[in-house]
Formats: C-alpha cells, structure tokens, sequence
C-alpha cells in the first residue's frame, strides 16, 4: 500500500511538473506582451473568455485575424499564410473606461481592451496569447494593462 500512494504521489509531482512547463512568459516581443502555451487554442480562448465573464464584463467582439488574412489572401501579392488560428478578443471595464475618458477624451483609441490568442502555421499546437505593452505615456492605462494581464494570468493557471 505505502509503494502505491509513492506511485501515486510521484505521478502526481510529475504531472505537475510537466503542467508547469505549459506556459512560458510573459515576454516583450515588438509592441506586446506574449504568453507561450502549449495547450489546444479553443480550450484557451474559453478559458480567457470565462475569466472575462468572470470578472461581470462582457466581451463585446471577437474579431477574427486569421480568417481575414486568409479571405485576402488571393488580393495581396506575394501575401503567405502566417496564422493557423487567430482571434483578438474585446472588451471594456466601465470604471476604467471613464477614467481613460475623464483624463483624456483622445484616450477613446484605447478602448475596448484586446487581448489576442493566435497559432502559427508552422507549430498549430503552440497557442500565443498577447496583450498590447502599456501605454506608458497615458497614466489611466497603467490600470487597464494589469487588468488585462491579471486575466490572462488567471486564464492560463490550468496549464502552469
């Protein structure tokens, strides 16, 4: 019995192990954030949609990248398929939104909130979740980027 529940403890140590090494980042890559994850990219979006929702806010678009650049791909010359999948998920937080706005009427630009989810052609099994650097120069944004890496960090918890 006592090398049963060491079996079981083991495998379960390892299984932790290797779920830890799901996720790699954030890193700074060109003007974002970038989560590395080795995880099915519909399970993913759920998870950060659910995670969203969570949160009393509503997604109120998802927009649709990789379809896009594969419906105009024939339009654009020398255009060579990047994305296997690829969405931007939006949406906004009524206080900090305000606040955005009350700082700065321009700051409408910054608003909804995206955070993006995307697989390459050459590794469709490596799922890239990303969310624009802060806006350093816009105080009331520093608010909107730790609500949106707080999301993502809660979302990716299952595959850490």
């Amino acid at each position: 019995m006592k090398a049963i529940t060491t079996l079981i403890l083991l495998l379960g140590f390892a299984a932790a192990q290797t779920a830890s090494s799901q996720v790699v980042g954030p890193e700074e890559i060109g003007p974002a954030l970038v989560w590395t994850v080795q995880g099915d990219f519909r399970d993913i979006k759920q998870d950060i949609v659910t995670t969203i929702e969570a949160k009393g806010l509503v997604v109120s678009y998802t927009a649709y990248a990789a379809n896009m650049l594969a419906r105009t791909s024939e339009a654009v010359e020398d255009a060579k398929p990047v994305y296997d999948q690829g969405e931007s998920i939006l949406f906004c937080k009524a206080d900090l939104s305000h606040e955005l706005a009350q700082q700065d009427p321009h700051n409408i630009v910054l608003c909804p909130y995206s955070i993006s989810l995307y697989t390459l052609i050459d590794a469709p099994t490596t799922t890239y979740v990303s969310v624009r650097l802060p806006a350093l120069q816009v105080p009331a944004y520093i608010a909107v980027h730790d609500l949106l890496e707080q999301i993502v960090e809660q979302a990716l918890e299952w595959y850490r």
